[in-house]
């Protein structure tokens, strides 16, 4: 049986192939971009990739404090290293930006928002999942000041409920 559209057909219903939760609770401070390179924003570390050709849909928040670049380049990146900070194998990215953040003047906790979806990550096994940012004008910046904001920042935030969260969905589209 098969589903028709106008101009395919589709052999299998689409379904949910793999689900993982990923989160980063480590405070640190971020470093900035400079000469266009990309910067680690958030690595959320790795999941396991169950098919070669599948949709990865991603929803999920960076936690951050303090305000600095109003703006600046953001993306999400599967299988992408780093060294240090800098990011030295770029990884599959959406092609166009899934990560994204309201800039504010005033120096508390915020939120980036991540909500999308990858198509052209293939091979499977332990993928490694971030966030970096740049500049694209190569100026020296950064989203904001601290990842992950906890009681050092604010006694208001209780250190056990700080971090950042990172929900993958694996389609058979």
């Amino acid at each position: 049986m098969s589903i028709y559209f106008s101009d395919e057909g589709q052999h299998r219903a689409a379904h949910v192939v793999h689900y993982t939760r990923l989160t980063n609770t480590t405070r640190r401070s971020l470093t900035n971009s400079a000469s266009n390179n990309e910067i680690v924003t958030c690595d959320f570390g790795s999941f396991d990739k169950k098919l070669s050709s599948s949709t990865l849909v991603f929803q999920g928040f960076i936690a951050c404090w303090g305000n600095n670049a109003g703006a600046i380049t953001m993306n999400l990146k599967v299988g992408g290293t780093y060294n240090g900070s800098l990011v030295t194998s770029g990884g599959v990215g959406s092609g166009y930006p899934i990560v994204h953040y309201q800039y504010t003047d005033v120096s508390y906790y915020k939120m980036m928002v991540i909500s999308g979806s990858v198509t052209n990550a293939t091979g499977t096994g332990s993928k490694n999942v971030l966030v970096g940012h740049r500049t694209a004008n190569g100026n020296s910046d950064r989203p904001f000041n601290i990842l992950n904001p906890n009681a050092s920042d604010d006694t208001r935030i209780e250190n056990s409920m700080g971090g950042s969260s990172l929900s993958i969905w694996e389609m058979n589209l």
